[in-house]
């Protein structure tokens, strides 16, 4: 007799944070097993955060394209230099990369120490809404997705490198810690492309949002073309009145 199918909710997976951890993570295989693995490498770990997270920003440091989105404002820090509105004069000692190293050390620890529950995961969902421009976001930092991607792809292989260095735990232990962080990312990495992806479906907060983000560009559209045609009946009132005024000297009418 074949296996009866689970019934997933396609609604629920893009509105209910919980509902769509539970359906990745057991897609994915994540257990309460891996979560703990996670936890027994935080002595390994935590050791090596200032590490990973100076190496990080070398990494964005190293391409302008990356580097731009730290001459914004961001989620928690408003920018009031209008020097460090210049990218050129973003180094790695201005405010915002201070800031942000300081939220991705936070990052790593709760990663190997918070408890696997609710809180913990509209954390890191909050995480991968804070970097686009989605509905009921306060900051307009939008930071693209193959930008995010690449970033994860980067992370996870630091970290993988170190813990295959480790030679705290036998091989079978080792392998399966890893196994639990390769897990992990790709979890991670699923709540930041749900910000992304066309088929997301938006909450009803989320559809009165847009409403009106888009009412508004649409106001702005008929002002700007009322502007255009006062201008150009402006223009073409101006225009008639030389070009009469042209022939009037020239041929008398």
């Amino acid at each position: 007799m074949a296996p009866s199918q689970k019934h997933i909710d396609h609604d629920r997976l893009y509105t209910d944070v919980q509902y769509r951890h539970d359906y990745v993570s057991d897609f994915i295989e994540f257990s309460k097993k891996d979560q703990d693995l996670i936890h027994q490498s935080a002595t390994v770990v935590a050791e090596l955060v200032p590490t990973i997270v100076d190496a990080v920003y070398d990494k964005l440091f190293n391409y302008d394209i990356t580097w731009g989105h730290f001459a914004q404002d961001q989620d928690g820090l408003k920018i009031s230099d209008e020097k460090s509105k210049n990218v050129s004069n973003v180094t790695m000692g201005s405010e915002v990369i201070t800031f942000r190293k300081t939220m991705l050390t936070k990052y790593l620890k709760k990663l190997v120490t918070s408890d696997w529950n609710l809180s913990y995961l509209k954390y890191l969902d909050w995480v991968g809404h804070i970097h686009t421009t989605t509905p009921m976001k306060k900051s307009s930092i939008n930071v693209e997705y193959i930008h995010c991607n690449a970033l994860f792809g980067f992370l996870s292989g630091m970290i993988v490198d170190a813990l295959q260095k480790c030679t705290e735990w036998d091989d079978a232990t080792r392998d399966s810690i890893i196994q639990a962080y390769v897990k992990f990312f790709w979890m991670q990495n699923d709540l930041f492309s749900k910000y992304y992806v066309k088929e997301r479906v938006l909450t009803d907060k989320e559809k009165a949002a847009v409403g009106a983000s888009e009412e508004a560009a649409e106001n702005k559209i008929r002002r700007q073309l009322r502007n255009e045609s006062l201008l150009n009946a402006a223009v073409g009132t101006a225009a008639g009145i030389v070009i009469g005024a042209i022939f009037y000297k020239n041929f008398g009418f």
